[in-house]
């Protein structure tokens, strides 16, 4: 059975849809070949979690090809990845049917092609939404952690000798962020309960992580804060397992936590958690409308009700 799934996502959104790879890989093994088309950063913890056997980012030119039912220079790298595939899966919007008249032209025996999302004002979350549009039922989420191979297992060697809360301030929008003041405020209250502190970064949040470094008093130890920057997932993914929990912004990094079944506090804003709340078996979310008013000593007490700190 082969397999190709096309989820142009962000890093969260593509996440999401491991617990679906899952699901089809428990209704169709053992004999099952599973391409994932996605976001290029996400593709090797898919390869590293054995959910896929092989991968293609969807930012290459050959996608374009997709969207037009003229003859393109690109049908032929394009029918390398989709020629004869049993079922391809495009979680894509195609009013007009162009994705579905290439698929056809490319002799694909069925088709799934629907959005990417719920429609507006379907509050369903989105793993749920992606498992029915598939016929398929997924694990419930407090019961749910993507089940590791070795490649992933924790990083002994960089655990911390003490409990360690990482903490990760950035996310793909400004408004999804809490203040880098309030994370500052926070992290010494971390440090009275006796936890070391991962502060994690990526590309978009080295101007965060600047402000929070420059607010912060010294640590009461020298491994009481440590950073991360720029790290792949496969990487974070590592020395999350070896940490006792997590907190951060509605960001790809804090779905990763929680798929991974780390204690997990999400700090949602704008968007809706109905829908796209984490995925795992001990995420904790702390909805505000405007993240400027959520203080500092309420997220504390967050962490301390739900036992992550």
């Amino acid at each position: 059975m082969r397999i190709v799934i096309i989820r142009p996502a962000a890093i969260g959104d593509t996440l999401l849809t491991f617990p679906v790879i899952e699901s089809l890989r428990a209704r169709y093994a053992p004999d099952l070949h599973i391409t994932l088309v996605g976001n290029a950063a996400v593709l090797p913890l898919a390869r590293a979690l054995g959910l896929v056997e092989a991968v293609c980012a969807y930012d290459e030119p050959r996608w374009a090809a997709l969207f037009t039912t003229q003859p393109s220079g690109l049908d032929e790298a394009l029918g390398g990845v989709l020629r004869d595939a049993d079922l391809v899966v495009a979680w894509l919007h195609d009013p007009e049917g162009v994705i579905a008249h290439k698929l056809r032209f490319f002799c694909v025996k069925q088709t799934v092609i629907v959005p990417g999302r719920p429609a507006e004002g379907e509050r369903v979350h989105i793993v749920e939404y992606l498992a029915r549009s598939l016929g398929l039922t997924t694990l419930s989420a407090p019961c749910y952690a993507l089940r590791l191979r070795a490649a992933i297992e924790p990083d002994l060697a960089t655990s911390q000798a003490a409990r360690c809360l990482v903490i990760h301030p950035g996310s793909g929008g400004a408004r999804k962020c809490w203040s880098p003041a309030h994370f500052a405020e926070l992290i010494p209250m971390v440090w009275q309960r006796g936890y070391a502190v991962l502060l994690l970064a990526g590309p978009a949040d080295h101007e965060r992580l600047d402000t929070i470094t420059c607010l912060l008093p010294a640590p009461p130890r020298a491994e009481a804060l440590t950073t991360l920057v720029d790290k792949p997932l496969v990487e974070l993914a590592q020395r999350l397992l070896s940490c006792s929990g997590y907190v951060g912004n509605d960001s790809g990094i804090t779905h990763l936590a929680a798929l991974l079944g780390l204690p997990t506090l999400a700090l949602f804003g704008p968007s809706d958690p109905c829908i796209w709340r984490p995925y795992g078996r001990a995420v904790h979310v702390v909805h505000t409308p405007d993240l400027a008013h959520l203080p500092p000593y309420e997220v504390m007490s967050n962490l301390q009700a739900s036992g992550l700190a």
